[in-house]
């Protein structure tokens, strides 16, 4: 028995030994090599698109500040011409690579404002995005992990955030035209609100940061789905397709002239534009606040407060916001870096007309502490009200449909004017 044991073991070790050496001839080159030919072949592909290539890109690993287009231009000698949404007059040139860390990675080695503008931690594009606020800035990538190159598509992934890249090759023509055209769309599609229509329902959302949430009923259960698009040429593109309601969504058409935009899969599933009162869009928006567009009454009252962050504080006043943040309505704000809110009390009085008092800061973040140490409840929220003094404040706008700024009035005090600017402001006390 012994014996027959032994003859198994030498020829299941034959037969180990055989597979070995066949495994480790399957491969003709070295490893080094063929990791030098992939290479070579990527960079071959990378520059091979004479106009560029377009990249969809979502930075932050959940999307959550929605997704832009970037213009990326590779040539041999090892440089990238970039621009993008927010450059689309200027081409920066930096350093690129294609090297071997993990795979092969598609790396941005010097700075360049249009790519690292969205990994950068004190991104300026917090002008336009507000960003983490925690020294993260938007969180995007540089470094790409090259999945697939071919001359149709680079499908790649970021190194940090796991997200999903893929450049296709820009057909001929301007680099600003085109980044143009999809401005035009967004600005021909944009709401502050909306009805997606399925079937006989109707969810209500309000996109921030290119991202939609859609919170609904289902089965008796109450859902939530979000979903973060870019912006193209044809319409809104999810990241990725969301189902709602038994229906998969992964973008919207645009309409030339119309308030209504259809879904990429089923023209019966919609997205309805919906024009909200200028009342509605205080209570249920967010607007930036600054020194300059409060009337004289006002004035007075954040001059002092300028003082206070100054010299008493010793901070600087980043951000200053009102309406809805977070989930708090009133006023937000962000004193370097401590992010606090002050509570109001509201009722919407007319379509144009809303009704303000003053509650008092959150004792769920900084706004408490600053009630009750730096005098924000003295000298930040009387042009608006105090807990005593409620207003009354008219309500006007550019456009009452799509405003990039809304007027509040007092109507007791006609000194008392503050303007909430749609854009973002950064330093209110200094502008």
């Amino acid at each position: 028995m012994k014996k027959i044991y032994f003859l198994i073991a030498m020829v299941t070790a034959t037969i180990l030994a055989s597979c070995t050496k066949e495994q480790e001839d399957f491969f003709s080159d070295s490893s080094a090599n063929r990791a030098d030919a992939t290479i070579a072949a990527d960079v071959n592909v990378l520059t091979s698109a004479a106009n560029g290539w377009l990249m969809q890109y979502f930075p932050e690993s959940q999307q959550s500040f929605g997704g832009y287009n970037v213009i990326v231009r590779f040539s041999a000698d090892g440089k990238a011409e970039v621009t993008d949404e927010f450059n689309p007059d200027t081409i920066y040139t930096s350093l690129y690579s294609v090297r071997q860390s993990a795979g092969i990675m598609l790396v941005f080695d010097s700075y360049n404002p249009a790519m690292h503008a969205y990994s950068d931690p004190s991104s300026p594009l917090e002008d336009y995005v507000p960003g983490n606020g925690d020294g993260k800035g938007l969180d995007g990538d540089f470094e790409f992990s090259i999945l697939k190159a071919t001359a149709d598509s680079v499908v790649m992934k970021g190194k940090k955030t796991g997200n999903r890249v893929v450049l296709t090759p820009m057909k001929d023509g301007d680099w600003t035209g085109y980044l143009g055209e999809i401005s035009d769309i967004e600005n021909a599609m944009y709401s502050k609100k909306y009805g997606l229509h399925i079937g006989d329902q109707e969810i209500i959302t309000m996109p921030s940061d290119r991202t939609f949430v859609f919170d609904y009923e289902e089965n008796g259960e109450e859902v939530e789905k979000i979903a973060s698009y870019v912006v193209t040429t044809w319409g809104l593109k999810f990241y990725e397709p969301v189902e709602i309601l038994g229906q998969k969504i992964s973008g919207f058409r645009y309409v030339e002239g119309a308030d209504v935009f259809p879904a990429m899969e089923n023209k019966d599933v919609t997205l309805n534009v919906i024009y909200p009162t200028l009342a509605e869009m205080v209570v249920e928006d967010w607007w930036c606040l600054a020194y300059s567009g409060l009337g004289e009454f006002g004035k007075q009252y954040w001059d002092v407060l300028a003082q206070v962050e100054e010299q008493v504080l010793g901070e600087q006043l980043y951000y200053a916001i009102f309406g809805t943040y977070d989930g708090n309505f009133g006023i937000t704000f962000n004193s370097s870096g401590y992010w606090g809110s002050l509570l109001f009390n509201y009722q919407i009085v007319s379509d144009d007309e809303i009704m303000l008092q003053f509650r008092d800061g959150n004792s769920n973040d900084n706004g408490a502490w600053y009630v009750k140490n730096a005098y924000f409840g003295e000298y930040f929220v009387p042009p608006f009200a105090t807990k005593k003094d409620i207003r009354t404040f008219k309500l006007t706008a550019d456009d009452v449909n799509n405003p990039s700024y809304i007027l509040m009035t007092d109507e007791a005090d006609p000194t008392n004017t503050i303007v909430l600017y749609g854009s973002i402001v950064q330093l209110p006390l200094n502008n």
